[in-house]
């Protein structure tokens, strides 16, 4: 039996096609549904489009579908998405540049042919290449954009538009990169306007940001300009800022971004974020302390006293702070800490005058004071010289190494295996003599037992 696919194929390369189109497009459609079949299809798409208005909507949708037929764009007429993208070219049919007849397959990629085919239909300019994606959607303004701009139109007089753009903004939106969206680009481009520098305009516009809410416009532009003129961001700490900037206008829309830094607004930030996380967590827990004893390292660098040391956590609040600036789930293991079955330290770093350095953040089960995980920021595995203080740590404390954990450097692991691999090579003669021993043994007994069954 041939699959529902095959017969597709069939019906389109060898038949009815363009019968079919033709059928279904004199008659009055009803409203139907896809059903996996290209009949199906067809009919739900031709029942978006009127007989009696607006009707050159009705005519662009079916000329595509059968000039597509003849270019033998077979795949592409089989799948629902792209007869979409079709559809959507048939809405701005009234405003073509170019006769659809001229049209001719460039490959046999589909996705580089519904490209051709929208640049042959509306691109009598050079339009941004992401600007194409709108077509794959269901929103209309954007695909305006596109054949405004295709005809000539500025970038600041298209219709709709949600940013107010400048001349620069509107010469950054039409280069902005092709793997931004077209919010994103907007963002991207309001940004290189204020100011940022190609590194920070992209981020801004692949944060939150690129969010637009059209009525609070005003109040997000100053936050773009605020940020457009940082170099040192990241998306993630941009993104828990934008959250937290969200909630500050909504509680009060005369909130405003004068005279705030971002190393001010960070930590505003954190705060709020921990103050959530603890809420939803319902309890504030705390625990004592374990007892084992911290680990306190002096060392001099370049004359700067660097010192090394464990601090215990005792509360949610604390392992939220950690696994906030170790962008990793430690916050969620307070219940664990509470209830006695876990005891979490912060091997952190100090040198006079800079901020204090989390190097990795330690796990030891309990009462078995174990070393059941030492993990780095992103969960990253420890570097040597935190994986030299951890074995000292442990030299000094009852804290032990879980056996299935390898937490030891890669030196210290390369001379483990040097020194099982000797110890084989010496043992290599022992056990192959009591190798032939076994085997002696078990000969003796086969024959005793085989004397037996025969008496």
């Amino acid at each position: 039996m041939k699959t529902n696919e095959l017969l597709q194929q069939q019906k389109l390369k060898y038949s009815n096609y363009k019968k079919l189109v033709e059928r279904i497009y004199n008659e009055d459609n009803k409203p139907m549904h896809y059903k996996g079949t290209i009949e199906s299809m067809l009919r739900e798409f031709f029942s978006k489009t009127s007989k009696y208005k607006y009707t050159w909507k009705r005519n662009v949708f079916k000329d595509l579908l059968i000039h597509l037929y003849n270019e033998k764009c077979y795949a592409l007429l089989r799948n629902y998405n792209h007869v979409a993208v079709l559809h959507n070219i048939s809405s701005f049919g009234n405003k073509l540049v170019r006769p659809i007849e001229d049209w001719k397959k460039p490959s046999s990629h589909q996705n580089e042919q519904l490209s051709s085919l929208i640049q042959h239909c509306f691109a009598k300019y050079e339009t941004p290449e992401f600007l194409e994606a709108s077509f794959y959607s269901a929103e209309k303004r954007n695909m305006l954009w596109y054949v405004q701009l295709g005809k000539g139109k500025s970038v600041k007089d298209l219709s709709q538009m949600p940013i107010q753009l400048t001349h620069k903004m509107a010469h950054a939106f039409r280069n902005a990169p092709s793997f931004l969206s077209i919010t994103e680009a907007l963002r991207y481009a309001q940004a290189v306007g204020f100011g940022a520098s190609t590194k920070t305009a992209k981020l801004i516009a692949i944060s939150r940001l690129s969010i637009i809410r059209e009525e609070q416009e005003p109040f997000w532009a100053t936050v773009v300009r605020f940020f457009a003129k940082e170099e040192d961001l990241n998306v993630r700490d941009v993104d828990l800022m934008v959250d937290y900037l969200t909630f500050k206008y909504r509680e009060d829309n005369s909130f405003s971004m004068k005279n705030r830094t971002v190393n001010a607004l960070l930590q505003q930030t954190h705060e709020w974020h921990r103050d959530v996380h603890l809420r939803k967590r319902e309890n504030f827990l705390t625990w004592s302390r374990t007892g084992i004893k911290p680990l306190y390292v002096e060392e001099f660098v370049d004359d700067k006293k660097v010192v090394f040391k464990t601090v215990e956590l005792l509360n949610s609040a604390e392992l939220y702070d950690e696994g906030n600036e170790m962008q990793h789930c430690v916050a969620e293991y307070d219940t664990d800490c509470h209830d006695g079955e876990a005891a979490i330290f912060s091997l952190q770093k100090e040198v006079a005058g800079e901020p204090v350095k989390r190097l990795a953040t330690l796990e030891v089960s309990l009462p078995e004071y174990e070393l059941v995980q030492a993990k780095a920021k992103y969960n990253a595995e420890p570097d040597r010289k935190s994986q030299e203080l951890l074995n000292l740590w442990m030299e000094q404390t009852q804290v032990k190494r879980k056996n299935e954990v390898g937490y030891e450097a890669p030196y210290q692991a390369q001379a483990q295996m040097v020194n099982v691999a000797h110890r084989r090579a010496r043992n290599n003669d022992n056990d192959i003599e009591i190798g032939w021993i076994v085997r002696i043994v078990l000969w003796i007994g086969y024959l005793i037992m085989k004397a037996l069954m025969s008496n």
